[in-house]
């Protein structure tokens, strides 16, 4: 018993040995390209802005595409606050809302480009007011163009809806 104890042994520390002497072999990290010292900086756009459409508008009515005006009901004070740095807030009839918008820049048959979106807003239930909200909110979201033209504002969606404001 014993001598098979001694080879037990014997054997373990050829085996721990062997494995000791064995090493992995080692993978040089790749060479990285050289790289130049140039540092080449691409300036962002400038974001277009628009003086003319700052400030609050309240709505006045709702042209449906087709040509369909929309009726308020007579408590229904709709406003859009346009701020120099791209946000938009407003009261939508029942809830308040807020989103952001951008100016292309460039000029399309109904207006100036614009889009604004996506829109976030409170979530009450006004029955007197939901349908006018949703529809709203629904055409403020698609908007393409706008036109101010002096104290009057216009937002044309995609569908050729529009929303007529003025100061």
């Amino acid at each position: 018993m014993k001598i098979i104890t001694a080879c037990s042994i014997a054997c373990m520390i050829l085996v721990i040995m062997i494995a000791g002497c064995t090493s992995v072999p080692q993978v040089q990290p790749a060479t990285p390209a050289p790289t130049s010292s140039v540092i080449v900086s691409t300036p962002s756009p400038t974001p277009v802005t628009d003086p003319t459409l700052l400030g609050t508008w309240n709505l006045k009515s709702m042209v449906l595409q087709g040509g369909s005006a929309f009726t308020f009901p007579t408590n229904a004070k709709i406003t859009a606050t346009f701020y120099d740095n791209g946000n938009l807030a407003g009261f939508a009839g029942c809830n308040n809302y807020n989103a952001v918008y951008t100016l292309s820049g460039q000029q399309l048959y109904t207006g100036m480009g614009m889009s604004i979106g996506p829109i976030a807003s409170t979530q009450m239930f006004c029955a007197a007011t939901s349908d006018t909200e949703t529809t709203y909110l629904q055409v403020l979201q698609k908007a393409k163009t706008y036109t101010v033209n002096g104290d009057g504002l216009t937002i044309t969606d995609n569908l050729n809806s529009m929303l007529v404001y003025q100061r």
